[in-house]
């Protein structure tokens, strides 16, 4: 259904710190270029510069991100009887004439990079592996299962060790769709480390069988005293955190994972 989906990215964008935090601020000011509600005006302008420094802060998005990102490590060790890695879509950026790596954003190219570096290491000992890549169309853009495959034949990857899957638009559907590819069997699963522990749930909830290799794990920075400086850096990572947490808030109340 196009109405719901659309519905919850539309009011995910209000609920982010960086949105929110810039809507507070421009409403505060029109009131403050008409010289209107006085009090109104100086909280809500307080209320946006709170949320865009507080979240701008290294050490919130280092604790944000930090709980989801560090529930999984990276897949060193292969699992035995395993064939098919599944690289999950993280977006498309660029022009489309340009080259098929410089389409992808730097989620989807970490996660493909990291599913053939898994690929690599199954057919060095001998695995016939198969290298499924996931992601459709969101918002009338390529599918990124097509731009992930392009790159990946650039990088000597055959045609015929690719699988796609096209359809999707976000993880859930990615669950459902796959589960038609890939069925009972166990299977490697690459995503971000911020997203795969939404990732894991959505899969297994289909009665799926997920071995998680995550990828694109952000630099916490242990120097103490970077934590209370606010960087442009550290309130993107903050939006990152929350768009993963609002996103398993919504798996859970709409009974698709559990509690």
């Amino acid at each position: 259904m196009l109405i719901p989906f659309y519905f919850k990215k539309i009011i995910e964008l209000f609920l982010l710190p960086l949105p929110i935090g810039l809507f507070l601020i421009l409403i505060g000011i029109i009131l403050l270029i008409m010289h209107r509600a006085k009090l109104t005006r100086f909280i809500l302008l307080s209320l946006g510069f709170l949320t865009i420094f507080t979240f701008g802060l290294e050490g919130v998005s280092s604790a944000l991100i930090n709980a989801l990102q560090s529930q999984y490590k990276p897949l060193l060790i292969l699992p035995k009887a395993v064939t098919q890695i599944v690289v999950l879509g993280g977006g498309i950026s660029g022009k489309k004439d340009y080259p098929p790596n410089l389409t992808l954003n730097s989620a989807s190219l970490s996660r493909l990079i990291e599913g053939i570096r898994l690929f690599d290491q199954l057919e060095e000992v001998g695995v016939k592996p198969t290298l499924i890549l996931s992601g459709g169309r969101v918002f009338q853009s390529d599918a990124v299962a097509g731009k992930m495959q392009n790159t990946a034949l650039m990088l000597g990857i055959s045609t015929e060790q690719t699988i796609l899957e096209n359809g999707s638009r976000d993880t859930r559907e990615e669950a459902i769709y796959l589960k038609k590819i890939i069925g009972m069997k166990h299977f490697i699963l690459v995503t971000s480390a911020y997203h795969m522990p939404r990732s894991i749930a959505l899969f297994k909830a289909q009665g799926m069988y997920p071995i998680a290799a995550p990828t694109q794990f952000y630099d916490i920075n242990t120097l103490v005293s970077a934590w209370f400086v606010p960087s442009a850096k550290s309130l993107l990572i903050s939006d990152t955190a929350i768009h993963e947490y609002l996103g398993i808030w919504w798996e859970k109340i709409n009974h698709h994972i559990g509690a």
